[in-house]
């Protein structure tokens, strides 16, 4: 490794070119918002919550009796089931209706600008 190679760059990733962040096109910065929104933790979660969700609510109305009628008469899947899928239809209306958006390029690498503390040593 010569003097002027940082450790961990990529070869020939940075020849010539300074480390000043470049400006997006729009279709650039389009497809920079899918992929923030593609794994947003608010979908998986809905998501996740709306399979549990199905899956008790078909035990509850298919279940046998006395699985039905356990818990004192009333129907714990068939409810568990319901509210998971009323907290699932939250989540991903939340995530589609509030999408997550990526750092503008003269924002990224400031931080939030808020004061931290040194640890205490």
């Amino acid at each position: 490794m010569s003097s002027g190679e940082k450790p961990f760059d990529v070869p020939g990733a940075g020849a010539g070119k300074d480390d000043a962040p470049r400006e997006m096109s729009d279709e650039e910065e389009i497809e920079a918002a899918r992929a923030a929104n593609r794994f947003d933790i608010r979908r998986l979660i809905g998501g996740v919550f709306t399979i549990y969700g199905l899956i008790l609510l078909a035990l509850g109305i298919f279940g046998s009796h006395a699985t039905k009628t356990k818990a004192d008469g009333t129907n714990v899947n068939l409810w568990t089931g319901l509210a998971m899928l009323v907290f699932a239809g939250l989540m991903i209306f939340w995530a589609l209706s509030r999408p997550t958006m990526p750092e503008p390029p003269e924002k990224r690498g400031q931080g939030s600008g808020r004061i931290r503390r040194a640890p205490a040593t």
